[in-house]
């Protein structure tokens, strides 16, 4: 996705992706938390407004555990396709991952 994003609390960004017939291709967010290297959140709003975080947590043996929650449905076919996006995207970053 296109962004503007900067890890700076406070800082205002667009995720921007192709558009669809159910949806403009538009993330409005800002940045709530930055603890690098340990987390990082920030809302996330398509229509309704959401709170995603990312933690990091070092399991040892060159091992970290990767953890997405998002936050602040208001019905299911909002979560089903947060559960699409999501599933989708993090495809893509074990794809790069593997490289």
């Amino acid at each position: 996705m296109e962004n503007d994003f900067k890890p700076v609390v406070g800082h205002r960004f667009q995720f921007r992706t192709q558009p669809t017939e159910w949806w403009n291709g538009i993330i409005e967010g800002e940045v709530l938390i930055v603890d690098a290297p340990n987390r990082l959140s920030y809302t996330f709003a398509s229509g309704e407004k959401h709170t995603v975080t990312w933690t990091l947590q070092v399991l040892g043996n060159g091992k970290v555990n990767l953890h997405l929650e998002q936050t602040g449905f208001s019905n299911a076919q909002g979560l089903e396709g947060a559960k699409y996006g999501w599933t989708t995207w993090c495809g893509e970053l074990e794809k790069v991952l593997e490289q």
